[in-house]
């Protein structure tokens, strides 16, 4: 019986953000205006990225119609079940007429009410042509140029948190088996050895990758 040292292994790796989010546009458009580059930092509530707002824009204007058409229809048929309540109470009318003028009125309130939520609708979509950051962070990646035209959903900008990072490695899967989430790592740059950080597994892979027969392990810094 002889005492055996313990193992120390090492692996290559990247550090990438732990959180990262694909951003992309609600509506079908074409873009006008790409506002970042690769790299750049940026703050919550900046443009990135815009469609041409034109068809948006006339959309509002027909529905700010819309609702002035109902706002007068409305006020016509108030008026109108004004009238016919005077003449019911000199009994110049009958109850069935009055009743149908109030029934206009209170069609005419539901018009108004559905043409107030269209123009809130397009008012929401018109917003939606100016793709904006949701969270202080750093451009990884553009897939999207000026005059492509973007269906609604595909990634235009990818937008990463530089402040939680992590250590992502390739461990043989003869290996992974020995580590449990919550193992510590020494991490350092390899181009520079001096800079070191103690990291602890989040996430073992569940399955090793078909080709090289290793578990991805995320290391969190």
């Amino acid at each position: 019986v002889a005492p055996q040292s313990g193992r120390t292994l090492g692996f290559a790796g990247t550090v990438e953000p732990q959180f990262r989010t694909n951003l992309g546009f609600r509506v079908l458009g074409r873009m006008v205006a790409r506002d970042v580059n690769v790299g750049d930092v940026v703050a919550k509530g900046t443009r990135l990225a815009a469609i041409d707002p034109l068809a948006f824009e006339l959309a509002v204007r027909t529905s700010q119609a819309d609702l002035s058409n109902a706002l007068a229809q409305l006020a016509n048929a108030a008026a109108t079940e004004t009238r016919q309540r005077t003449l019911l109470d000199t009994n110049t009318t009958t109850p069935a007429q009055f009743e149908l003028a109030q029934q206009a009125r209170e069609a005419a309130d539901a018009t108004v009410t559905r043409a107030r939520a269209n123009l809130s609708k397009a008012i929401e979509q018109l917003g939606y042509t100016n793709l904006l950051a949701d969270f202080d962070g750093v451009v990884t990646a553009i897939e999207a140029e000026v005059g492509q035209v973007v269906s609604a959903g595909k990634t235009v900008v990818t937008l990463a948190r530089p402040d939680i990072r992590e250590a992502v490695v390739d461990v043989p899967e003869d290996l992974s088996g020995e580590l449990r989430p919550g193992a510590t790592f020494n991490v350092s740059l390899q181009i520079d050895a001096s800079v070191q950080a103690v990291g602890q597994v989040r996430e073992i892979a569940p399955q090793a990758d078909s080709t090289t027969r290793t578990r991805r392990v995320r290391i969190t810094l």
